[in-house]
C-alpha cells in the first residue's frame, strides 16, 4: 500500500537534487568572473573516478531505507507484543495457583461415607437410565394410540371394526340381491343377528336382511323405513321399531334379539339398547327350510316369485352374523367393537358362511 508514495517522494527528492547542481555551476561561474573581461586561468580540478549515482540508485537505496525502517518497526511491534504476551501469562498463571487453593480436597472422608456417596451416584444413574426408558415407552405409547385412532378413522372412512370385505350394492334393482347359505338349519327358538350397514339412501321399506318361507315370507325382517330402523319377527304383527338410529353413507351396527319363551324383542344400534318389547311372538318356532336373503326379500308379489326393487338395498352391508341364542348385552357391544368383525356366529359367520352376491352386488375391499 505505501510503495506508490515511497516511489513518488524518491522522484521529487531526484528532481531537487538535480536543481541544486544547477545552482552550484551558476555560483562558481559568478566568483570566477574579472571586471576588465579577462578570465583568470582555471586550474584543473582534481578527477573523481568515482561515478555519479544515477536517479535509479538514489531510489533503490530510498526504498531500501524504507523498507529498513519497516523492519525495524516490525520487529519493535513484535518485542512488544510479546512482552504484553509474557505478562498475560503470569497473570493467567498466578490466578490458577490461587483457585487450585482455594479448590483443594478437603482431607479424605470416611470409608463408609465415600462408599455410600458412591452407591448413591449409582443410584441417581440407575434411575436416569429408568427415566430414559419410562419415556420411551410413552412416547411408544402415544404413538400406538395414534395408530390405532387412524385405523380406527380408516374403519369408520371404509370398512368397519376390522372387516377386510364387504358386500356392495350400486343400485336398487329387483335383481340385485345377495343369498346366504347357513351351515345349519334355521329353526330357532332364540336368535341374536348383528349387522354392519353403511346406506346410500332409504325408502319406505329398505330391506337389510330377511329369512322367509313358501308359507310366510317375513319370518324374520329387519330394514329400515326413512328414519326409522324396523325388526320383524313371525309377522308385522309382530314388530319392533326404532327411530333415528341410522344416518345414510355412515357405519352403524345393528343387533337384533329375540326368544320364544318371553317373547322379548330388542333393537341395539352401535351398542346401545334403542328398543325393546315383550311378549312378541310368545311360543312361535321360526321354521326351516326358508331363504335368507341380504339386501332384498322374498315376497311372492311378483310372477315367478321375483323381487320387488323399491325393496332392494343401496350402499354397503358386512358383518352379517347370527346365533341361535341370545348374547349377553357386553357379548352384544363387543360384536360391534373395534376389530370386532373376527367374531362370528354359529349360525351364519361373516367369512366363514358362503354368502353369494348376484345381479351387481359384488364383494369390495
Amino acid at each position: 500500500m505505501h510503495l506508490p508514495a515511497i516511489l513518488f517522494c524518491a522522484l521529487c527528492s531526484a528532481a531537487l537534487a538535480e536543481n541544486s547542481d544547477d545552482y552550484e555551476l551558476m555560483y562558481v561561474n559568478m566568483e570566477n568572473e574579472i571586471f576588465n573581461g579577462l578570465h583568470a586561468t582555471e586550474e584543473p580540478a582534481p578527477c573523481d573516478c568515482r561515478r555519479e549515482p544515477s536517479e535509479w540508485d538514489k531510489l533503490f537505496v530510498m526504498l531500501e531505507n524504507s523498507q529498513m525502517r519497516e523492519g525495524m518497526l516490525l520487529e519493535a511491534t513484535d518485542d512488544i507484543l510479546r512482552g504484553e504476551l509474557r505478562r498475560l501469562r503470569a497473570e493467567l498463571g498466578r490466578l490458577s495457583g490461587g483457585l487450585a487453593r482455594q479448590c483443594a480436597p478437603a482431607a479424605p472422608a470416611e470409608p463408609g461415607v465415600a462408599r455410600a456417596l458412591d452407591e448413591l451416584l449409582q443410584a441417581s444413574r440407575d434411575a436416569s437410565r429408568r427415566l430414559a426408558r419410562l419415556e420411551d415407552a410413552g412416547a411408544l405409547r402415544e404413538a400406538r394410540a395414534a395408530w390405532r385412532a387412524v385405523q380406527g378413522w380408516a374403519a369408520r372412512r371404509w370398512l368397519p371394526a376390522g372387516c377386510e370385505t364387504a358386500i356392495l350394492f350400486p343400485m336398487r334393482s329387483k335383481k340385485i340381491f345377495g343369498s346366504v347359505h347357513p351351515v345349519t338349519p334355521m329353526k330357532l327358538e332364540s336368535f341374536t343377528a348383528c349387522i354392519w350397514v353403511k346406506a346410500t339412501d332409504v325408502l319406505n321399506k329398505t330391506v337389510l336382511f330377511s329369512y322367509g318361507t313358501k308359507k310366510n315370507p317375513y319370518e324374520i325382517q329387519l330394514y329400515l323405513s326413512y328414519q326409522s330402523t324396523v325388526f320383524v319377527v313371525g309377522g308385522e304383527q309382530n314388530k319392533l321399531v326404532a327411530n333415528t338410529v341410522i344416518s345414510l353413507g355412515k357405519w352403524t351396527h345393528l343387533c337384533t334379539t329375540w326368544n320364544s319363551e318371553k317373547g322379548r324383542m330388542a333393537l341395539w344400534a352401535d351398542g346401545e339398547l334403542v328398543a325393546s318389547a315383550v311378549e312378541m311372538a310368545t311360543g312361535y318356532v321360526v321354521p326351516e327350510g326358508g331363504i335368507l336373503q341380504i339386501g332384498q326379500e322374498k315376497n311372492g308379489c311378483c310372477v315367478g316369485g321375483g323381487f320387488d326393487e323399491t325393496l332392494a338395498f343401496s350402499g354397503r352391508l358386512t358383518g352379517f352374523n347370527i346365533w341361535d341364542h341370545v348374547l349377553s348385552k357386553e357379548a352384544v357391544r363387543e360384536t360391534g367393537g373395534e376389530e370386532s368383525c373376527h367374531i362370528r356366529g354359529n349360525v351364519v359367520g361373516w367369512g366363514v358362511t358362503e354368502i353369494q352376491p348376484h345381479g351387481g352386488a359384488q364383494y369390495v375391499s
